[in-house]
């Protein structure tokens, strides 16, 4: 491997790390919310997609806490509540898993598609036409000139058909049949199944994306600093995040008797 390939070896990997660090895990909603606003700000609102991803999953993170309520007030009225149970824990953890790779596939897609150095590796990751939208879109911002409603929309389009591909399909369907045997089966469908997250996303599209987003900024779920200031607060949780995940690597390395050894 030359200098070159070994020089974007190493930013792939580092992007790669803080792309997993901002994903968070299963139940980090309102984080996965405020890195996915990020990107619908820093693209000067070009990416309506991420900011619709974003209002989803909170709507998530809110449809379960329900159903967690609706089990901890009713649960002992119904029999098998162990088992309707463990299926919302599934659900969460599968909804979840779902979410992350969604904000993954997103986040990894623009920094990618933005990073000269690392061009070869965006065309080689990423869907062409995915790409030509990102493109265009960082052009504009670039540049400072106003986007189509074309281009929003090819982007939203080839932004979720990208998203969706990388999620597991057969465990949110496993943990959706789960659901659908316990008595939790027609309040889980009727505040998260897909066709309420759709409602709900057809709503917001009617309010247009300004008031969607100062709805996002204003709720009450997200930190305070966000709703202060949303890029700094963004820019503050991707550090410490990224900072958290080393520290955990070099602690695991100390423990680790011969790591000193191994990395010299």
């Amino acid at each position: 491997m030359d200098i070159i390939a070994a020089h974007q070896q190493g930013l792939t990997e580092q992007l790669e790390e803080e792309v997993a660090a901002v994903a968070g895990r299963a139940k980090d909603h309102g984080q996965r919310a405020m890195v996915l606003h990020h990107l619908y700000d820093h693209s000067r609102g070009a990416h309506a997609w991420a900011l619709a991803e974003a209002r989803r999953d909170l709507s998530i993170a809110e449809g379960l806490e329900a159903l967690a309520k609706r089990l901890g007030r009713w649960g002992w009225l119904w029999a098998r509540s162990d088992e309707a149970r463990n299926a919302l824990a599934r659900l969460a953890e599968a909804m979840g898993d779902e979410s992350r790779a969604r904000c993954t596939a997103a986040y990894l897609a623009y920094r990618l598609s933005a990073t000269p150095a690392l061009r070869s590796v965006a065309e080689q990751r990423l869907p062409p036409a995915l790409l030509q939208a990102l493109d265009e879109c960082h052009a504009a911002r670039r540049s400072g000139e106003a986007v189509s409603a074309e281009l929003v929309s090819q982007l939203a389009e080839q932004s979720g058909s990208h998203a969706l591909g990388a999620v597991d399909h057969d465990m949110v369907a496993a943990a959706w049949s789960a659901i659908d045997a316990t008595w939790l089966r027609r309040p889980a469908r009727r505040l998260m199944g897909a066709k309420p997250l759709a409602r709900a996303e057809a709503r917001d599209q009617r309010r247009g994306r300004a008031k969607v987003e100062q709805a996002l900024r204003n709720d009450p779920r997200l930190p305070a600093s966000f709703r202060a200031n949303p890029a700094q607060h963004f820019y503050a949780l991707r550090h410490a995040l990224v900072e958290r995940r080393r520290r955990q690597w070099r602690q695991a390395c100390d423990r680790e008797p011969d790591s000193f050894e191994l990395a010299a």
